[in-house]
């Protein structure tokens, strides 16, 4: 019986060495092993670069989908993320797929974008295919940098995200007005000190751009704006209100792995803002209003600037003028300002000459003519000169403007104004051009059901679609129109 219980103890003790010599040997074998295994990482589409603060797969990297700009809903092939980069250095667009990884440079037609479409950021952006290489995708400033990856469409954009605050509650309206930068590579922050906001609305938008094209036809953007509210900032949202007069600092920053954040915080009080009438009209025997008490005829409104800030106080209307007879301009029922010849603090050197009939204006020659009031800096400014109206976007056919191919001509009507015939199936749109008013879409307008509706002091207008061969007639003294 004792032995019995000595020759099973040494058959373990056997087996169990055995066990620890096989255990062994697999260990060496796989210690041996060349093929190194990857590091276990979340499926997805990675920004990885000694450039960034990314030297190797972290989730903060990880590109996320967002909104196609043009209907502004989501795309899940158009990936995004803002990433701090340091200039030289690069990275590279990663795919991650279980155990693969593809890794993605500049393809042979990535390159510094020198031609702009419509809204785009002015500057300091790059757009191409991409390609299966180790190349890296550099930049050439320190800086905040937006990319973006299009999985369906092969195409990327690296765009240098520098912002600013726009909008009508902004001293510049809606022209930048820049932030100052503090860099680092987790975090950028950007600062506005001692900025006047009027009760108004405003926006966060980089490099005096909107969106940027994705496809060379349009039908991909990506946003390059930020709005919503305050506390809760969305690429491509609408419009930010303020609601207090006042003296701000205002802050937007970005942090990998956390995101946008901005604050508003109230410094002082802001200097009593200038009073502008609420309304002014064109009126006089030298227009189609004769000398009624102004507000009596609609159509004898003059028409504000959109923008808001420094483009409030200015006014503009189109107008027959008859030649040799008089005109004013006036605030509701003859009230301050009431303006004849007298009273107007500068004419425009460069307009037609305006001369004195009776106390009343003149022009010598009748015709279309733009009157534009300046009312601005404690001043009553006045220019005259030939109408001039121009179509623009989609309809015909490009984006340029004052371009003599898109200018509207007087019709068989001396009082009508007629557009070229639109060469292409799209959106409408127009705009009276004067030197004074500083960007086109200060006074666009459009035709809705025969009836000129004007831009004014407000946003975008509703679409109006034309098709190829019509032609836009305006007729400016009682404001109707066709698209025919």
């Amino acid at each position: 019986m004792k032995k019995n219980s000595i020759k099973k103890m040494l058959q373990l003790m056997s087996i169990i060495m055995l066990a620890g010599v096989v255990l062994v040997s697999c260990k060496k074998d796989d210690d041996d092993d060349p093929t190194p295994q990857p590091t276990p990482v979340e499926d997805g589409i990675y920004v990885v670069g000694a450039g960034t603060a990314l030297a190797d797969f972290d989730i903060k990297g990880l590109m996320k989908p967002t909104n196609n700009e043009v209907d502004q809903e989501p795309r899940a092939a158009l990936l995004e993320i803002y990433v701090p980069l340091k200039a030289g250095a690069g990275f590279n667009i990663i795919k991650v797929a279980g155990t693969a990884r593809t890794t993605y440079g500049p393809g042979a037609d990535f390159a510094l974008v020198t031609e702009f479409e419509p809204d785009e950021p002015s500057g300091k952006f790059s757009r191409g295919t991409i390609a299966e290489t180790e190349t890296k995708f550099t930049v050439s400033e320190d800086g905040l940098y937006h990319v973006v990856y299009d999985t369906e469409l092969g195409i990327a954009v690296v765009a240098k995200a520098e912002w600013s605050i726009i909008g009508g509650a902004t001293p510049n309206g809606w022209n930048d007005t820049e932030m100052i930068t503090a860099f680092s590579e987790n975090k950028v922050e950007y600062t506005k000190t001692e900025l006047t906001l009027t009760p108004d609305i405003f926006k966060f938008r980089y490099t005096g751009g909107w969106k940027i094209f994705i496809d060379a036809e349009g039908t991909v953007k990506v946003n390059t704006n930020l709005g919503g509210t305050i506390d809760a900032l969305v690429p491509g949202g609408g419009d930010i209100a303020n609601t207090e007069y006042g003296i701000y600092t205002a802050k937007l920053s970005y942090e990998l792995g956390v995101g946008f954040k901005a604050s508003l915080e109230k410094t002082g009080e802001g200097e009593p803002l200038p009073e502008y009438p609420e309304a002014m009209y064109l009126v006089g025997s030298a227009t189609a209003y004769g000398w009624d008490e102004p507000g009596t005829t609609d159509e004898a409104l003059m028409h504000k600037i959109a923008g808001g800030g420094t483009n409030d106080g200015i006014y503009w209307k189109i107008a027959h003028l008859e030649g040799g007879e008089g005109f004013k301009v006036s605030a509701l029922k003859w009230a301050s300002p009431n303006l004849g010849f007298a009273e107007i603090t500068e004419f425009d050197a460069d307009g037609v000459e305006v001369t004195d009939a009776d106390g009343n204006m003149a022009v010598a020659n009748s015709g279309m003519y733009i009157v534009v009031l300046d009312l601005r800096d404690d001043m009553f400014k006045l220019s005259v000169k030939e109408a001039a109206v121009y179509g623009i976007g989609d309809a015909f056919g490009n984006w340029d403007e004052q371009s003599e191919e898109h200018k509207f001509t007087t019709g068989l009507d001396a009082k009508t104004l007629v557009s070229p015939a639109l060469s292409v199936d799209g959106k409408v749109r127009m705009y009276a051009y004067h030197p004074w008013i500083p960007a086109w879409w200060n006074a666009e307008f459009n035709v809705f059901d025969g009836k000129i509706e004007y831009r004014n002091d407000g946003g975008d207008q509703a679409e109006v679609l034309g098709t190829v061969g019509q032609t836009v007639s305006l007729h400016f003294d009682d404001n109707t129109g066709s698209i025919q």
